[in-house]
């Protein structure tokens, strides 16, 4: 019932005659259980700007207050909980965690709401959860604390609190704050500007006070309360953190009150970057400037260092794909570094600046003007050279390159070209493309080219279109829920994964060839679009899913997003009080919170979870199931030595044989896990004996084996493989 009025719900916002008038009953609906969670400090909200009353302050957050740097309690971080959430974009943050699982979200980064849920599991249940709980009990005990659970910290709430109120009022009227003199021989400054989430770049502030014994200073633009807030309050435990206002000429004012041995590190805004990368920037700026690799926004590099050409300056390497800068080595000496990341030694040296290429500073990328340098140009040739590419010329900033191709043997003998790939996928780039199974796909796939010779990069989808795609040879666009182009120039090869439902006439026409990961779609689409369609199916890694030895455990596991949709597979089992052990983000609201063990799992452990797992569920797509799309996750699964429970698509018995048992009806699943599970497979040699053949016919190695055989067929038909 919960879910159907759920679902009209989100259908009536899409009138616009009704969304006012819901929009009214979300914020009301918002106010009453924050205000039920008692978690509203007034005063606190009163060093913000005006004083209110516990109902006005509420009413001004849930009206906009939220999106715009308003905060109610000095232990919640409203971006910090909205990276967590799944309808962060819609609600308050504070609402969502109200009525969400508690005892998961992290609030703040200077204070540990998880471990303080495990101590304290009453908290849980509390008005306002751990949070309300923690907060309450520091007002009435004078003590709140700080601390790890191995490191506890306490600390007087009178003083917290005092400088919780000192910070907001900070943030909200800031001054330009004389800065304290600087004693490690490291000295960190980290901007953080108004519209950045700040608890990353906090935490690996504090990351570095630790393993570099660095003294920290934390730059924060004006009306940034929960920065100004959280790294006021980390310095209570850390006192060689100093919080001021940024300003153009900070990192001077840095410099110099640094010793004169020191070496300064830049976080620049919006810097998404690691603090062994500080540390090791750092390490590497003793003698003069050094920058990572900057990486835009969209994964491409925005620079790899400035050269020089006809008396103005360039970004080495703009445009390119990060493979590019991989294959010059770990570092480059340029004539000035990029980006608003770096470190510098505090005296002045005549020592090259050096771009670091094996660290990486993720920031947006900005257009900026050639300047006039007195450098002489910059050997680019001479770069370029060991990537296989020459300079014909140059268009206005950029050069314009051109690649030499070479043969390559592989191991049966035969003699190819050795083509550049580019491998196109919906997935976003950085952290957030990690928790795509495209990304991962991909990866494989690329590993298994380079096998055979093959150079190849990988464009997340924001990269498809890069400045430089004109050196790509052959492009595979691994298509999953948005659509791709061919690429003018290069031999273009779509490969249909996944939803299939969304494939047009118009999208397959122009490439050159056309695959899809089921048999009997291939044939019907073939007819359907007039044009060939080859079935290439789905594949696993050989080489990192594979059988182990430990012994199989009795869980039973799902791996997956909620996808904001009932998913009968694992909430009809929890129901019937089977103990699915589920890993993935968005479940919260769907099924109790004793079932998500995690958001997520690193890729790296799958294969074991997998191998060892008493049975993993699995279900498709209704597009998918229905057009005979077999899930990528049953090659992994059943590559890796393990037994899988899935939904009925036409090809899994034939293809997996007996490790993986299908089901018809939610009922008929249900009966089957209510029963013996080993009963429902082979023995362990027989599963062994199947992911043998699944990691030998259906490897990456065999579809990568597949595709260059039909790259070279079309871009050099004088080689060609097998």
């Amino acid at each position: 019932m919960l879910r159907r009025v759920r679902a009209l719900w989100r259908k009536a916002r899409e009138s616009p005659r009704l969304r006012p008038l819901l929009d009214f009953v979300d914020r009301c609906w918002w106010a009453r259980a924050i205000l039920r969670a008692h978690i509203v400090d007034v005063d606190f909200v009163a060093a913000q700007g005006t004083r209110l009353t516990a109902r006005a302050a509420v009413q001004a957050y849930v009206r906009g207050g939220f999106r715009t740097g308003m905060s109610l309690n000095p232990l919640f971080m409203e971006e910090l909980v909205s990276t967590q959430l799944a309808d962060a974009d819609r609600v308050p943050a504070l609402y969502a965690y109200a009525v969400g699982d508690v005892d998961r979200i992290v609030t703040s980064v200077i204070w540990d709401s998880v471990a303080y849920a495990r101590a304290f599991p009453d908290s849980v249940d509390a008005r306002g959860g751990p949070l309300g709980h923690a907060w309450r009990g520091a007002r009435a005990s004078g003590r709140i604390d700080l601390g790890t659970t191995d490191h506890p910290e306490i600390h007087r709430w009178a003083e917290v609190h005092r400088v919780a109120i000192s910070a907001a009022e900070r943030s909200s009227r800031p001054d330009r704050a004389d800065l304290h003199p600087a004693i490690a021989n490291i000295v960190l400054l980290s901007r953080i500007a108004r519209d950045e989430e700040p608890g990353r770049p906090l935490v690996a502030a504090m990351e570095m006070s630790h393993l570099a014994e660095a003294d920290v200073v934390i730059a924060v633009a004006d009306e940034a309360t929960d920065a100004w807030v959280a790294a006021s309050l980390m310095s209570l435990r850390l006192p060689r953190f100093q919080v001021v206002l940024d300003t153009e000429d900070i990192v001077d004012r840095v410099a110099a009150r640094a010793p004169a041995s020191a070496v300064v590190v830049v976080r620049g805004e919006r810097a998404d970057v690691s603090a062994q990368t500080l540390i090791d920037l750092a390490e590497s700026a003793v003698h003069g400037q050094v920058a990572p690799l900057w990486v835009a926004l969209d994964g491409t590099i925005a620079s790899a260092g400035i050269i020089a050409h006809g008396s103005r300056t360039a970004h080495l390497l703009a445009g390119h794909p990060i493979e590019d800068a991989g294959r010059l080595g770990s570092s480059i000496e340029v004539i000035g570094t990029a980006g608003t990341t770096f470190a510098r030694p505090v005296t002045s040296s005549t020592a090259p600046s050096t771009t670091r290429l094996d660290l990486i500073s993720r920031a947006p990328a900005h257009k900026s003007e050639p300047e006039p340098t007195d450098a002489p140009d910059t050997d680019l040739a001479g770069i370029l050279s060991p990537l296989g590419f020459d300079v014909l010329g140059w268009d206005g900033r950029r050069p314009t390159l051109s690649r030499r191709r070479s043969l390559v043997r592989l191991p049966d003998g035969s003699e190819v070209s050795s083509l550049r790939w580019a491998l196109k996928i919906v997935a976003p780039p950085g952290r957030v493309g990690e928790a795509w199974g495209d990304t991962h796909f991909a990866r494989g796939l690329a590993d298994a080219l380079r096998r055979l010779g093959q150079e190849v990069v990988i464009d997340a989808y924001d990269a498809r279109q890069r400045p430089t795609v004109y050196l790509d040879d052959v492009v595979v666009a691994l298509r999953g829920p948005e659509p791709f182009s061919p690429q003018p120039n290069a031999f273009s090869i779509l490969w249909i994964i996944s939803h299939p439902d969304q494939i047009t006439a118009d999208e397959v026409r122009n490439f050159d060839v056309v695959y899809a990961g089921s048999h009997e779609w291939a044939r019907s689409a073939s007819h359907r679009f007039s044009r060939p369609i080859e079935t290439l199916l789905q594949c696993t890694d050989a080489h990192r899913f594979r059988p182990l030895t430990g012994r199989r455990t009795k869980d039973i596991v799902f791996v997956g997003t909620a996808r904001g949709i009932p998913r009968p597979s694992v909430l009809e089992p929890i129901a019937a009080g089977i103990p699915v052990r589920v890993y993935g983000p968005d479940w919260r609201g769907w099924i109790p919170a004793r079932s998500i063990i995690a958001t997520g799992i690193a890729n790296s452990e799958l294969p074991e979870l997998y191998g060892s797992a008493a049975v993993v569920l699995n279900d498709h797509w209704p597009a998918m199931r229905d057009a005979g799309f077999i899930s990528n996750r049953l090659y992994d699964v059943v590559a890796a030595g393990g037994r899988a429970i899935s939904d009925h698509v036409e090809g899994i018995a034939e293809t997996f044989g007996g490790a993986v048992r299908t089901y018809g009806s939610v009922g008929e699943l249900v009966e089957l896990m209510q029963g013996d599970l080993d009963a429902l497979f082979p023995d362990e040699a027989e599963l062994r004996t199947i992911s043998d053949r699944i990691r030998t016919d259906h490897s990456f190695d065999a579809r990568a084996r597949t595709l260059l055989d039909a790259a070279l067929r079309g871009v050099d038909p004088s080689t060609s493989v097998g």
